[in-house]
């Protein structure tokens, strides 16, 4: 799904449940609204997040034997200085590639836990100011991983 169709996609279902939520009240309106908002943010910072994360395995592939055996065969340098070079620069591009042994921590990328955070403000903001209705924001939240799924049940391959 191209990304214009999916930001209508997410409109169209917000505006389903601005009704549904509207029809009960403005307290279910704003606690839906609320929670809506804060796991979009959510989603957007764990695209962000996992994004730079395949960005980065992607850089770090790591060939298996076949595929360095098809590499390493096709030396096609005339001299031997310029298959020095060539080493060389492998070696260097091996260098700046290493795979980081610290990948756990991309769960805590900052956006991703500025989007948590909020989402805990806003709870604490509602339930502190007596506006906190759970059924509507537990709504709001399950509107999110629903339009995931139905974006993902709509946009299959059906080979």
């Amino acid at each position: 799904m191209k990304f214009k169709n999916l930001i209508l996609f997410y409109v169209a279902i917000d505006l389903v449940l601005i009704a549904v939520a509207g029809y009960f009240g403005d307290i279910y309106l704003l606690n839906s609204q609320v929670a809506m908002i804060c796991s979009m943010l959510i989603l957007f910072a764990s695209y962000l997040g996992y994004k730079s994360r395949v960005d980065t395995k992607s850089v770090n592939y790591q060939l298996n034997d076949q595929e360095k055996a098809f590499f390493e065969d096709d030396w096609d340098a005339d001299e031997p200085s310029e298959q020095q070079d060539l080493k060389q620069d492998l070696k260097k591009l091996r260098k700046k590639t290493k795979f980081n042994k610290m990948d756990f921590i991309g769960a805590f990328k900052p956006f991703r836990l500025v989007a948590y955070i909020t989402l805990i403000v806003a709870f604490f903001m509602l339930l502190r100011r007596d506006l906190f209705e759970p059924f509507s924001f537990l709504g709001g939240l399950v509107v999110m991983p629903l339009g995931v799924f139905l974006a993902g049940v709509f946009t299959r391959d059906r080979n």
